[in-house]
């Protein structure tokens, strides 16, 4: 590093805040780690596919990751009964803002939601890798009048932590007994392609729905066959890593299909990360089925 980077990398900081809009923070730290000569890339293309069990590898189970969503848990709840808008999320810097992604995401699951009710007054749902239930509070804010019986399957550590602030909602750590029914709406939201076989995983939640399955921020990429990718999520809080994949579109379509599952609607979600040498960039998009002939 010269001696005139450290106060270029101060301009930039100022500039940075002053003219980047909050759903594109992801560029202000990519240049942010040229000038400092940061450590290891928050993304990384694994071209050998998933990786074997390592303690390098952490995973979802971790007290950070916890840690990290609980502590503006409170300022969450408030956002949401208030009249600001719903994308309130949590920043790299810890604090939390608003951005139009996670209004997009949010919106777009209070469309879903409300066609699955189909002007029922009561809806079990069941939220794959739901972390600690921030979609109940969506559900229960934004469709106040339906009564939502809400299920969530989840890692043993934010399933804990789930009982712990939402008593009414019921939290599994077991998937065993959370496919042990059936349900109205399931969604899994940024929780399949963590799957080392998400195939696998989706024929098990179209197996439990009875209506509708949501699946949604998923990474998914136009021309290039599925790929995993490696992301170290630390400038959120999380001392953690975890695999995933990206995930051909057609090639997901295609399993769906093959399910018996109806594509209805297909949603944007603008995401976008940068993976280098990754062979293809993903988009984040959800997808609305419906499980034909049940």
């Amino acid at each position: 590093m010269t001696e005139s980077q450290p106060s270029n990398l101060r301009q930039f900081k100022r500039v940075a805040r002053a003219v980047l809009p909050p759903v594109l923070p992801s560029a202000y730290f990519r240049l942010r780690d040229r000038f400092r000569g940061a450590g290891p890339a928050e993304w990384e293309y694994l071209p050998d596919g998933w990786p074997e069990e390592s303690p390098s590898v952490r995973g979802w189970n971790s007290q950070s990751v916890l840690d990290a969503q609980v502590a503006t848990w409170d300022e969450f709840l408030a956002a949401q009964r208030s009249t600001a808008p719903v994308g309130l999320s949590r920043g790299p810097d810890g604090a939390s803002t608003f951005n139009d992604e996670l209004h997009n995401t949010v919106m777009s699951f209070a469309y879903v939601l409300a066609r699955a009710a189909g002007g029922r007054k009561r809806l079990s749902m069941l939220d794959w890798g739901g972390g600690i239930g921030a979609y109940y509070v969506f559900a229960s804010t934004l469709l106040p009048d339906l009564k939502l019986d809400y299920y969530c399957c989840e890692l043993p550590l934010l399933a804990d932590g789930g009982r712990r602030l939402l008593p009414a909602a019921t939290f599994y750590a077991d998937e065993e007994t959370a496919l042990a029914r059936h349900y109205d709406f399931v969604m899994a939201s940024s929780s399949i392609h963590y799957s080392r076989d998400w195939r696998a995983t989706l024929k098990r939640l179209a197996a439990v729905t009875d209506g509708y399955l949501y699946v949604t921020r998923l990474p998914v990429v136009d021309r290039a066959p599925s790929f995993v990718v490696l992301q170290r999520p630390y400038r959120y809080g999380y001392q953690t890593e975890y695999p995933g994949w990206f995930i051909n579109r057609d090639e997901f379509l295609g399993a769906a299909a093959d399910l018996g599952l109806t594509l209805l609607k297909e949603f944007l979600i603008w995401e976008r990360p940068i993976v280098r040498n990754a062979p293809e960039a993903a988009d984040y998009r959800g997808f609305l089925f419906c499980a034909t002939g049940r």
